[in-house]
């Protein structure tokens, strides 16, 4: 079996599971959320994990114990994500990134708070109520190759999806690349 069917499928797989899992714990968002709604609902305490596809084995899987504090701004134009990653036996890794959506103009500004780098600009390509889902769209690197980045984003009252696809050809397939798969703690 090819790599790539067996990344479609495991995509697919993940997929009809995570749904059924979201259906299950649905929140209803207004058809069409405001920015200050995806912060919010971003907004919280969640733990999880982050499964990614290792860069020197791309038929490898990582998958490490996740927790995600968001906290919103004063008037909720931006939330503030802090990760905390379990990377083995006394090895604890943190990272802290500003996600700000601008609705109107239909782009996402989403990096590092640390200024090592610029953030990032995406376009939006979807977002939609029901679970809230936001779908968003760069050109970036990956893997140092020229890349179409995507993220999809959903969340339900108590469950959060982080899913990052990269694709290296306009006309090619997306690939897995990293996931979020996180629940609201209390």
């Amino acid at each position: 079996m090819s790599r790539v069917f067996v990344a479609v499928l495991s995509a697919t797989l993940v997929s009809y599971a995570l749904s059924a899992e979201l259906g299950a714990q649905r929140r209803e968002f207004p058809q069409t959320p405001s920015a200050n709604m995806v912060h919010a609902a971003l907004a919280g305490r969640w733990a999880g994990s982050l499964r990614y596809r290792d860069y020197q084995d791309s038929t490898r899987f990582v998958s490490l114990p996740t927790l995600l504090v968001g906290t919103t701004s004063g008037d909720s134009s931006r939330v503030q994500l802090d990760f905390e990653y379990d990377d083995g036996p006394g090895k604890t890794v943190r990272s802290s990134d500003t996600f700000a959506l601008d609705a109107a103009r239909k782009m996402l500004t989403w990096g590092e708070t640390n200024g090592k780098r610029p953030p990032s600009q995406f376009a939006v390509t979807s977002l939609r109520g029901g679970p809230l889902s936001l779908i968003v769209e760069m050109d970036g690197e990956d893997d140092n190759r020229r890349a179409r980045i995507r993220e999809s984003i959903t969340v339900t009252g108590t469950a959060l999806r982080v899913l990052k696809e990269v694709r290296f050809s306009p006309d090619g397939i997306w690939l897995f690349r990293h996931e979020y798969r996180l629940s609201r703690t209390p």
